[in-house]
C-alpha cells in the first residue's frame, strides 16, 4: 500500500530483501496506525516520544519514523512552515562497537538523556514554532559558503533557499522555560519578526506572499540561519537518498554550537507535511571560538575545526590535482525527527488530535485570523464531552450569577440527604445569608474558622463544616463512572484517543472526567490522637449526630493552628494541587490494585519492581514484604476472589466476573491533578511519585476549555462509593454515614509518603460542588491491611477540601477562594 508521497521505492535499497522488508514495514504502518489523518498519526507518535514514562516504546516509534522518512518523496520546501519537534536523540559515539555486538545503538546512547531532558523542559512548550524558506541570490550563497564550488554548481533560483527559524515565548513558562527565548536571542542573535518586505537585516527576499502565509504561525523572534537546496542524505544508512537539505554549518551563517554540527534533511510524506531528520556531525566540527574581551588585540582562538563543505579541498599538489576533492567523513548520525507543516493546514495542525500545544494564544498572530477569538478551543466554549459551559453569557462571576435563574438555583440550593430531620435542614439553610452563594458562604465560614483556630486548634471550631458534611449526599458509581446527584451529574465526560499501556495491555481512557480542587481549612489531626478530643460547647439540636457533643470534650490549652496558617499564607501559592480526575477502571486493573496476596512480587513483578526502585514508595513496598512474610493472620477483604491467582495467571471466570461487577458498580480509577506550576518540578516528581505522568493530550485539551487547566496527573487512588465513614464523628446513634472514599493505602497502588496514610471521604452538598474530608492515619507504626479494624489506624480529620465543576470554579476564582493567581480573567 502506497500513497502519492509514501513509496518504498523512494529509498535506494541495497538489495531486494531489504526493499521487501521496507515495503512490508510501510504497509503495516499505514494499515495499523494510519486512520485517515496524518496529522493525528504524527501527533500520537510525538506524545509517546515526549513522555519519559514511555521510554520503552521509543525505539518502536523511531523505527516507524525512519520508515516514513525512507519512503518519503524528495520535494522543495518553500515559504513559511509550522514546525514541531518530534524527538531528539543522543549521538552514539560507540555505534560501531554496538554493531559488532549485533545492536543498532549502544547501551549508553539508549539512555537518551537528551530526549529525557528535553521532555522535562521544552518538548511541549511551543518555544520553536517552525522555519521559513526564502528566495536567495547566488551572490549571497557564494558569500555565505566562501565560494564553495559544489554548492554554487547546484544553485538554482527555483529550489535554493535561505532560511531562518521561528521562536515564541512559552505560554505558561516555569523559571527555566522563561529563560529559553532570552537565552536564544543572545546566543543566536535572534531578530524581531519582520512585518513588511522593507525590513532590513535579512539575507533572503521577504515576499508579500510569504508574510501573508506567516500570519497563521504565532512567533515573535526569528534566527538560526541555514542554506537549503536539494541534495543527497549525508547519513550513511540513508544510502544517499534524495532529500531537501538544510545546512547550518557554514561559518558565515553565524552558527553557534550545536548548530555548527547541524544539517537537517526533509522529505514530503503527505499533503502539506514534511518529515525532517536532525543530523549532527560527530567529527570535525567547531565548538565556537574563545574570545578575550579585555584583550582586544588578541584574536579569537577557534575551538575545533570550522566547517568548509562536504569535500576536502585540494592543496595544489600533483597528487591532489589528479585525485580531486575527497568527501570528508563527518560521522553524521540521525539525532531525531521534526515536522514542517504548511500553514494553509493550520487548523488541522493545531487540532486537539494533532498538536494543540502549538495553537495561537490570545494576542498572538493567528488567533484572530483562524477564528479562535470567536470559538476558541482553549477558553471560549465547552470542549467536546463537557457538561458545564451552560452559561456562556455570564461574564461577571462574582455576583453576575444572580441574574440567571438556572445558575442562581444551582449556586443557592443545597443537596442534602432526603431523610434528615427538618431541624437539621433548617439549620443548614440558615448558614447561607441572603444574596450569598453556597461557595461564598463556605469562604466566609472558612475565614471565621481561621480566625478562631489561629490560637486554638480544636475541632469545635469546624462545627459548621462538620454539620454540612454529615448532611451531604455521597456520590455514586454508575456503570463504572463517577456520578453526582446534580444536573447532569458530571463536569465533563469523554473517552481518550491515545493508547496507554497498563501492565502489558494497551487501552484508552474511558469515561474520563475531572473536577477542580480547593482547600478550605486544615487542622493538625495528631492532636486528637495525642490528647483526645476538644470541646463540648455545641448545642445538640444544631448537630446531625448527637454523639459529636460527647466526642468533643474540652481541653483548654490547645495549640495554634499552624497548619492552616501556613497553608493560607504560603502553601496555596506553592503547592499546585488542582483537583481530581476519575475514569472507568477495568476489572483486571482493579483486581491488581486491591490484591494483598503473599506472592505479589511473583504475580506482578514489574509493578513491585517500580515500588522497590521508587524510594518514596517504600511504605507500599514494605507492605509487599510483610505480606510475603505472613505478617497478617487474617485474609484481606477480597482474598477469596484472588486465591486462584491474578487476572492473567489462574483467576477463575467467576472471580473475573466478580471484579468486572465491582468495577462497574463501586470503583473508579482516580488521579490527583496538578496545574502548570508542577512542571518546574518534573524531574523530582518522576522520582517521588511512580504514578506521575503527563496527561493524554486529548484529555488535557478538555481542561484547556475551562477556567483552570491542569498539566500533570499523579498521586493515584481508587475511588469507591456506598461506604460507611471511617470517622466515628460522622455517625449518629443507629445511623451510619454513607460517603464516597478515596483509597491510597493498598500496596499495589503505590505513591509517595505520606499519601499511603490517606483515606479521604467526599459528599456532594450542591449541584457540582463536593465537600471532602482530608483524613490520615495517625498510628504510623501500624501497617495497612484490609483485614485490620480501621480503629487501629486512629484515623483523624486533617481538614476540609472542595471539588468543583467548571461553573463553581469560575465563581471560586472570581471571589478569590484559595486561589494562587493574583487576578482573574474569564477568557485569559
Amino acid at each position: 500500500m502506497n500513497t502519492p508521497y509514501l513509496n518504498s521505492k523512494n529509498f535506494p535499497a541495497v538489495d531486494s530483501a531489504s526493499a521487501v522488508i521496507l515495503a512490508t514495514e510501510l504497509e503495516t504502518l499505514l494499515k495499523e496506525d494510519y486512520k485517515g489523518n496524518m496529522f493525528a498519526l504524527l501527533g500520537g507518535y510525538q506524545r509517546i516520544l515526549a513522555d519519559n514514562r514511555q521510554h520503552s516504546r521509543w525505539p518502536t516509534i523511531h523505527r516507524k519514523l525512519e520508515t516514513l522518512f525512507k519512503c518519503g518523496t524528495d520535494a522543495t520546501v518553500d515559504g513559511p512552515m509550522i514546525g514541531m519537534s518530534v524527538s531528539i536523540r543522543d549521538s552514539d559515539y560507540f555505534r560501531e562497537t554496538a554493531k559488532l555486538m549485533g545492536r543498532t545503538r549502544s547501551s549508553l546512547a539508549n539512555i537518551e538523556w537528551m530526549a529525557s531532558a528535553w521532555n522535562m523542559t521544552f518538548a511541549d512548550t511551543g518555544l520553536w514554532m517552525g522555519k521559513t524558506f526564502e528566495p536567495v541570490s547566488k551572490a549571497v550563497v557564494a558569500d555565505k559558503t566562501d565560494g564553495d564550488r559544489a554548492t554554487l554548481e547546484a544553485y538554482c533560483p527555483a529550489t535554493s533557499r535561505i532560511g531562518r527559524n521561528y521562536f515564541r515565548e512559552p505560554g505558561q513558562p516555569d523559571p527555566l522555560q522563561r529563560l529559553g527565548l532570552p537565552a536564544l536571542t543572545a546566543l543566536w542573535g535572534l531578530k524581531p519578526r519582520p512585518l513588511s518586505t522593507s525590513e532590513k537585516g535579512f539575507d533572503g527576499q521577504l515576499t508579500i506572499e510569504n508574510l501573508e502565509k506567516e500570519v497563521n504561525i504565532p512567533y515573535s523572534m526569528t534566527g538560526g540561519i541555514f542554506l537549503a537546496a536539494p541534495g543527497r542524505s549525508v547519513v550513511p544508512e540513508m544510502n544517499e537518498k534524495a532529500v531537501y537539505q538544510l545546512n547550518y554549518r557554514w561559518p558565515k551563517l553565524g552558527p553557534t554550537y550545536p548548530m555548527t554540527r547541524l544539517i537537517d534533511e526533509l522529505v514530503q510524506i503527505a499533503e502539506g507535511i514534511y518529515l525532517g531528520q536532525l543530523v549532527f556531525a560527530t567529527r570535525h566540527y567547531s565548538l565556537g571560538s574563545l574570545h578575550f574581551p579585555d584583550r582586544p588585540g588578541i584574536p579569537a582562538i577557534p575551538l575545533g575545526k570550522a566547517y568548509a563543505g562536504e569535500k576536502e579541498k585540494t592543496e595544489g599538489t600533483l597528487f591532489d590535482l589528479f585525485s580531486g576533492d575527497r568527501t570528508v567523513d563527518y560521522g553524521y548520525q540521525n539525532n531525531g525527527y521534526f515536522l514542517m507543516m504548511d500553514p494553509a493546514y493550520a487548523k488541522a495542525v493545531y487540532a486537539d488530535s494533532a498538536f494543540p500545544q502549538l495553537r495561537p494564544r490570545r494576542g498572538e498572530s493567528g488567533y484572530r485570523e483562524l477564528g479562535y477569538d470567536v470559538s476558541s478551543p482553549d477558553r471560549a466554549g465547552a470542549a467536546p464531552g463537557r457538561a458545564a459551559g451552560r452559561w456562556p453569557e455570564v461574564t461577571e462571576w462574582i455576583d453576575g450569577w444572580r441574574d440567571h435563574t438556572d445558575l442562581k438555583e444551582k449556586f443557592t440550593t443545597f443537596l442534602l440527604e432526603p431523610d434528615l430531620p427538618s431541624s437539621s435542614v433548617e439549620a443548614i439553610q440558615a448558614m447561607r445569608r441572603d444574596g450569598e452563594s453556597i461557595l461564598q458562604m463556605l469562604q466566609r465560614i472558612g475565614r471565621e474558622i481561621s480566625e478562631r483556630t489561629a490560637g486554638d486548634d480544636r475541632l469545635r471550631h469546624f462545627e459548621k463544616f462538620h454539620r454540612l458534611f454529615r448532611a451531604g449526599v455521597a456520590p455514586q458509581v454508575v456503570d463504572g463512572l463517577f456520578q453526582g446527584h446534580g444536573r447532569p451529574g458530571y463536569n465533563c465526560r469523554m473517552d481518550g484517543t491515545e493508547p496507554r499501556d497498563w501492565y502489558g495491555q494497551a487501552d484508552v481512557a474511558h469515561g474520563f472526567g475531572y473536577y477542580h480542587g480547593a482547600n478550605l481549612n486544615l487542622h493538625l489531626g495528631f492532636r486528637e490522637t495525642l490528647h483526645g478530643s476538644g470541646d463540648s460547647s455545641f448545642e445538640e439540636n444544631e448537630l446531625f449526630p448527637g454523639t459529636l457533643a460527647g466526642l468533643l470534650t474540652g481541653e483548654p490549652d490547645a495549640p495554634p493552628n499552624v497548619l492552616d496558617m501556613v497553608w493560607h499564607s504560603i502553601g496555596k501559592y506553592i503547592f499546585p494541587w488542582a483537583g481530581k480526575s476519575f475514569e472507568r477502571i477495568s476489572g483486571r486493573k482493579l483486581s491488581m490494585f486491591l490484591d494483598e496476596s503473599p506472592d505479589l512480587a511473583k504475580r506482578y513483578p514489574a509493578r513491585v519492581r517500580e515500588l522497590k526502585t521508587h524510594l518514596a514508595s517504600a511504605p507500599h513496598y514494605a507492605l509487599v514484604k510483610k505480606a510475603a512474610g505472613g505478617h497478617w493472620k487474617n485474609p484481606g477483604v477480597y482474598a477469596a476472589h484472588l486465591e486462584n491467582g491474578s487476572w492473567d495467571h489462574g483467576m477463575s471466570d467467576a472471580d473475573k466476573a466478580f471484579w468486572e461487577n465491582e468495577a462497574a458498580t463501586r470503583w473508579v480509577d482516580g488521579n490527583n491533578i496538578q496545574d502548570r506550576r508542577i512542571i518546574a518540578a518534573d524531574p523530582l516528581m518522576r522520582i517521588i511519585d511512580m504514578n506521575y505522568r503527563i496527561p493524554d493530550p486529548s484529555l488535557q485539551a478538555i481542561s484547556e476549555a475551562g477556567p483552570s487547566p491542569f498539566a500533570r496527573q499523579g498521586y493515584i487512588f481508587l475511588g469507591t462509593s456506598d461506604r460507611e465513614s471511617i470517622l466515628p464523628m460522622n455517625h449518629s446513634d443507629g445511623r451510619r454515614k454513607k460517603v464516597f472514599q478515596f483509597h491510597y493505602r493498598y500496596p499495589m497502588v503505590g505513591g509517595p509518603v505520606p499519601i499511603g496514610l490517606c483515606l479521604d471521604e467526599l459528599v456532594e452538598i450542591a449541584d457540582g460542588l463536593f465537600l471532602g474530608q482530608l483524613i490520615y492515619a495517625t498510628a504510623l507504626d501500624v501497617p495497612y491491611h484490609s483485614s485490620v479494624d480501621p480503629a487501629e489506624y486512629k484515623y483523624q480529620l486533617f481538614g476540609y477540601f472542595l471539588l468543583l465543576d467548571d461553573a463553581w470554579e469560575y465563581h471560586r476564582r472570581a471571589i478569590g477562594l484559595d486561589v494562587w493567581q493574583t487576578e482573574f480573567h474569564l477568557t485569559e
